[in-house]
């Protein structure tokens, strides 16, 4: 029987997902013309209870097929897998003595993780070609080594003038947002960027960047929203002189678009004010005298208009980047001080192992890849795909990119079984 390659299972709630996913796996063991077809599939989740309850399901769904009394849930399981696979009851029940055995003998190969500790058997076959340091420990607890790393940069304060006016602002911005007075505690979620994959290249790029060069950043900001803003408001009064010297009347328009000129040429324009973008956003009123001299010129005026409008919105991305140049100033420096007490204690923490093997396993071939790990993975269910990071998918996509595009010695095609519930993707 054909197998679809690729398979997208909506797992959103009450979706029956475990049922799906246990009767997918079962489908791939009884169409196989071996027992041991396990050893061929990966499936991956995100946490121990569900790598645990889905190998639980899987052994007692074989358990209770293999036996003779037979559970009406499980006949009701293996009536699907038999219709689906035009297996006989009969067959499977066969089978599954058969399988069973197999994996209790070899129950390493089965192989249900999560995806850190398969990333974790990844690292261990390419330790060498990393330049790991020899017998480096694993830290799970990535937090601990945050807050160790956020605790020496506070214990600086005193001591290192730019970094202690630095937590000040930042203790100060975080006050003034009514956020936690406790800055060990806001850092901390700040930090959180540093372990998140998807922030990899961003925060590698920060990396040799000192507080003075954070400084000078800051400084050129300052000095371009202050150039920004005086242009804008001399655009501003230039727009109002425009109007005057071409004998149109002020009187003529509404009051809200004369308060939006003042507005602009007094820098109080706000961001949630209307704007004007077209000549039907500009009302006249019906006893304005000079209609046909104003919409003469209410080009002009839109012009000038868009180059303030661009203007002020320089300016508002300028200050919202100023606002998080703190925030990132102190990031980068927590970041070195995380990577120093790594290093002092040969650490390699979990939030790292993705960055670690992405570059090697980018730029080697699949096969060299499979040789390395010890098994040729075939068929793929990936649980809770909506957690996945962009750089935990990437590292999967050679092996599954080899599996998809070619058939075992037995004739099968590869298969990718994604599971995720679309309403919790971030």
């Amino acid at each position: 029987m054909e197998t679809a390659a690729f398979t997208i299972y909506d797992a959103s709630a009450g979706s029956g997902k475990t049922y799906t996913l246990t009767k997918e796996y079962l489908k791939i063991l009884f169409l196989s013309s071996t027992d041991d077809a396990y050893r061929k599939i990966l499936a991956i989740t995100f946490t121990n209870k569900a790598v645990e309850e889905m190998k639980s399901r899987i052994v007692s769904s074989l358990y209770q097929f293999s036996i003779d009394e037979t559970s009406d849930k499980a006949m009701d399981l293996l009536r699907d897998v038999s219709k689906d696979t035009n297996l006989s009851i009969a067959t499977i029940k066969d089978k599954s003595k058969a399988i069973i055995k197999n994996i209790i003998h070899n129950y390493a190969a089965f192989d249900i993780s999560t995806i850190d500790k398969f990333t974790l058997k990844v690292i261990r076959t390419f330790e060498q070609d990393l330049n790991l340091p020899p017998n480096f420990e694993i830290s799970l607890d990535t937090d601990s080594l945050l807050q160790e790393a956020i605790d020496l940069v506070i214990s600086k304060a005193g001591e290192d003038a730019g970094l202690t006016k630095l937590l000040i602002e930042f203790s100060k911005d975080r006050t003034d947002d009514d956020k936690n007075w406790d800055i060990s505690a806001e850092l901390l979620k700040v930090a959180g960027l540093i372990t998140n994959e998807n922030n990899a290249e961003e925060i590698k790029e920060m990396s040799d960047k000192s507080l003075d060069d954070f400084g000078v950043i800051k400084k050129k900001l300052q000095e371009e929203i202050k150039r920004l803003k005086l242009e804008s408001a001399e655009g501003g009064k230039n727009l109002k002189e425009f109007i005057a010297s071409k004998g149109a009347n002020f009187g003529s328009f509404n009051k809200f678009f004369n308060d939006h000129l003042n507005n602009i040429e007094k820098n109080e324009l706000k961001d949630s004010q209307k704007k004007y973008f077209v000549p039907e956003d500009i009302k006249l009123l019906k006893s304005a005298q000079d209609v046909a001299l104003i919409e003469s010129i209410i080009g002009d005026i839109l012009a000038q208009l868009k180059a303030v409008y661009e203007q002020l919105g320089k300016v508002a991305m300028y200050e919202a980047f100023l606002q998080n140049l703190n925030p990132l100033s102190l990031i980068n420096t927590i970041y070195q001080e995380f990577k120093q007490i790594q290093q002092e204690q040969n650490l390699v923490s979990i939030s790292d192992f993705n960055k670690i093997i992405h570059d090697e396993i980018q730029n080697q071939p699949a096969p060299f890849i499979y040789e390395r790990l010890g098994e040729k993975y075939r068929h793929y269910f990936i649980d809770e795909f909506q957690d996945t990071s962009v750089m935990q998918w990437q590292n999967l996509i050679p092996l599954i990119d080899n599996a998809l595009s070619g058939q075992d010695d037995f004739g099968q095609q590869g298969t990718l079984m994604l599971v995720g519930d679309p309403k919790q993707a971030i």
